[in-house]
């Protein structure tokens, strides 16, 4: 298992936290909490804070492991039970993303395109992405998403007046039901965090790159709520598909660059494609890990295609997305804010020399994972990044 800087871990758990929400969660949070929408990031991520925490206890008992192996080898049964049950999760997931990013870059970019054909272009990037394994896709984040900060960071500097500092009254009046009705939008896509411990291992997953990437991802989501409503206002806001386009388009500089949202586009969607080929190299890896003599790389294409026709099945349009946001925060919360404390107190590394057939089948597992383990980091040194 490749080690990875804190720098890249951090920009990992941005775009991971970051990389959908910002898409068209704040228009949620705006409809339900109003004036005080960016306090929605707020509770989510202090909620997020506790099962970040557990993941944190948890993966030092599994220094180089990920979690999906720390749970097939701690329990080979149980752990593959949670394993397929955390893969039809994933694969919604990726379905859900792919569904947001195609009909986003068709109203943006390609409107003349159909849909399907469209999907299809994003799904052959994301294939050729994922089979470079984590460390092409960790590279990518270090360009995309410094990308991504830098522009959502300038975005005050261009907007100057355009900000109407009244659109946040009454300040200290909160609708409390309205604030936690959007906090439960908000959580529901920024619990996408919880994926990094999934395929990152235990050394590179430490304390300071998680807390260090989920609090700039949460400061980066306020940021541009507030944006949100200081430009567009909150009357608005709460009713647009994509907030942030909107947003974008207030963007002008000159009269000659009137389209400056297709330069934006151009610096922020690679970020969004990025954070795809994550969700499609998680249900690829979790196939891998249930069936060990399975060659992760071949799974990409037909895990990739059951996503594509997911994507349409499940969502026939965004506005169906936009609907279920509610039932699926409670999806959500059971598998990435409570199970991570239950597999807190469940997973447990195996020790050598407790009963005869239970050492030597523990042996054979342990010699099988060596072997494995070795054949990954000789992969890893000849070619210089990890494969499926």
């Amino acid at each position: 298992m490749k080690q990875f800087t804190t720098r890249q871990i951090v920009l990992f758990s941005v775009l991971m936290e970051v990389g959908i929400t910002l898409i068209h969660a704040p228009a949620q949070a705006a409809d339900h909490a109003n004036q005080h929408a960016y306090w929605t990031c707020i509770i989510a991520a202090i909620v997020l804070c506790l099962p970040i925490w557990a993941m944190l206890k948890l993966k030092r008992r599994f220094p180089d492991q990920d979690l999906m192996q720390a749970m097939v080898s701690s329990h080979p049964v149980l752990g593959r039970v949670l394993l397929a049950i955390y893969l039809i999760l994933f694969l919604i997931i990726f379905a859900r993303d792919l569904r947001i990013i195609t009909d986003l870059v068709e109203v943006v970019l390609l409107p003349l395109t159909p849909i399907v054909v469209v999907s299809l272009i994003v799904l052959l990037t994301m294939a050729f992405m994922v089979k470079g394994g984590i460390s092409t896709l960790v590279n990518m984040t270090e360009i995309f998403v410094p990308l991504l900060i830098v522009t959502l960071l300038t975005m005050p500097l261009f907007f100057g007046g355009n900000m109407d500092f009244s659109m946040l009254r009454p300040y200290l009046h909160p609708e409390v039901d309205g604030v936690i009705k959007g906090s439960w939008r908000m959580l529901g896509y920024m619990a996408d965090i919880m994926i990094v411990p999934f395929v990152i291992s235990g050394k590179s997953y430490n304390g300071r790159s998680a807390w260090l990437g989920h609090l700039l991802g949460t400061a980066i989501l306020i940021m541009l709520v507030l944006l949100s409503e200081l430009v567009i206002g909150v009357p608005i806001l709460s009713r647009l598909v994509y907030p942030s386009y909107e947003l974008v388009r207030q963007l002008q500089l000159t009269d000659f660059l009137d389209r400056f949202d297709l330069f934006v586009a151009a610096l922020t969607v690679p970020a969004f494609l990025t954070k795809i080929g994550v969700d499609l190299y998680v249900t690829s890896l979790a196939v891998k890990r249930m069936f060990a003599h399975v060659w992760g790389s071949l799974m990409v294409w037909p895990i990739g295609l059951l996503g594509y026709v997911c994507s349409f099945m499940l969502f026939s349009n965004i506005v169906q997305i936009y609907d279920f946001s509610r039932e699926w925060t409670a999806v959500m919360v059971i598998f990435f804010v409570f199970m991570p404390f239950l597999l807190w107190m469940l997973l447990r590394p195996k020790f050598k020399g407790r009963g005869d057939d239970d050492s030597s089948s523990g042996r054979e597992r342990d010699r099988s994972d060596q072997k494995e383990g070795q054949q990954e980091s000789q992969q890893e040194s000849e070619t210089g990044h990890a494969h499926l």
